[in-house]
């Protein structure tokens, strides 16, 4: 390499490969129809809501809040790696060459969650403020830019302080974009001009902090560890990582389910399932937020139609997801030791499924009762648990 700035074009390129090799089983046919389901739901439901928004809904709070998060939270992207620590030490002087495309690229990764925000929030803050269409047109350029100010403050703090404390700079950077979101909004156009104001002191403040300060490569390598590792255990869920191995916990509080399990042989592979399911923290966890999620949506969502498709996505997914990570684990198992030909896994895996499924049915049931709606509760139930079966059938025929 003859520069730093050809060592990030290199890692990005290797890194973008490898990010691509793991989406292709992320973004699957399967999640495809989950998301087109989710998505038709709520937008179905978010549209409806805003033709009948509420008078005095907090739409600039909410808009505010939002954003304000999305916003401050600009940590850098470097792809640093552990070795740099000593092969780029003496390149310090040097390094601009590389952080400068490194938070280039920070930005344009960043930017997709506030881009959807935004546009989700227009048509609530159109439909409550009847903003003017110049005003419409300066808020996206102008969170563009407080985006991009977020991720060079972010980077700078973090220098000055060798990582100390970046909470503290995300709580001021939160509480400034969310004034000026408010104060804009609500076309208090001073006050909005006094935050912008605000943020160019208070940025041009940590960067001459920041100016002198020695790199501190431990914290921005550590940061860059904990940032992949959170994607490869997100990839986990759906294919095995070489590079993460999953967490097994025994849930002892749990240990009254096995006694479902009849004793016997014929029964062994149903027991081995019972406790690879439980004691995994990939699958078990998956089921609970799936499950949660399901529950929340029949809780918010105010129209049967999308609850009902709402919950059968989730359904959908909590049951392939489950079906694929119990027969397709590539982990040893006890029936590799001692085998049990004469019995089916997969008839056993068939079993669990169908049995949390119920519950997750009855749970999401339960919630639509206490809204007090009988038919709907049964609706859903129904559709959560005939969704499962479908998807399992057609899982194990494929097999």
């Amino acid at each position: 390499m003859k520069n730093l700035h050809e060592v990030w074009s290199s890692r990005l390129q290797k890194y973008t490969i490898e990010v691509q090799n793991y989406l292709k089983y992320i973004v699957t046919g399967h999640i495809a129809v989950v998301l087109l389901f989710a998505l038709g739901a709520a937008g179905y439901a978010y549209s409806e809501w805003v033709h009948n928004i509420p008078e005095g809904f907090p739409g600039a709070w909410v808009m505010a809040v939002v954003l304000g998060i999305l916003l401050a939270y600009s940590p850098p992207t470097t792809l640093l790696k552990e070795a740099d620590a000593v092969y780029l030490l003496p390149l310090e002087s040097k390094l601009d060459e590389f952080l400068k495309p490194a938070l280039k690229w920070t930005f344009f990764s960043q930017l997709y969650l506030p881009v959807i925000a935004f546009i989700v929030s227009l048509p609530m803050v159109n439909a409550l403020y009847g903003l003017d269409t110049s005003m419409l047109i300066g808020l996206p350029i102008l969170l563009l830019l407080l985006k991009w100010w977020n991720v060079q403050t972010e980077f700078s703090y973090r220098k000055m302080n060798a990582g100390q404390n970046a909470w503290v700079d995300r709580l001021i950077r939160f509480a400034v974009v969310l004034l000026f979101v408010y104060f804009y909004v609500e076309a208090q156009i001073l006050f909005a001009g006094l935050m912008l104001f605000a943020t160019i002191i208070y940025g041009r403040w940590v960067q001459q902090k920041a100016s002198g300060k020695p790199f501190a490569f431990d914290h921005f390598i550590g940061l860059e560890e904990n940032r992949m590792l959170r994607f490869y255990q997100f990839a986990n869920y759906f294919t095995d990582v070489p590079h993460i191995r999953g967490k097994i916990k025994a849930r002892s509080w749990l240990n009254w389910v096995y006694r479902i399990v009849k004793p016997g042989a014929k029964n062994a592979h149903l027991y081995l399932v019972w406790r690879t399911f439980i004691r995994s923290d990939e699958l078990f966890y998956l089921w609970v937020r799936l499950t949660a999620i399901s529950m929340l949506g029949a809780w918010l969502i105010p129209f049967p139609i999308a609850v009902g498709i709402f919950s059968a996505a989730l359904a959908f997914a909590s049951a392939i997801q489950i079906w694929q990570g119990l027969t397709k684990t590539q982990h040893f198992r006890m029936d590799n030791l001692f085998p049990l030909s004469k019995f089916n896994r997969e008839q056993a895996v068939w079993k669990l499924v169908l049995v949390i499924q119920a519950v997750q049915a009855l749970l999401t049931a339960a919630i639509v009762i206490v809204k007090g709606d009988m038919l709907l509760a049964l609706a859903a139930f129904v559709v959560i648990l005939l969704v499962s079966i479908v998807t399992l059938s057609v899982s194990k025929r494929k097999k």
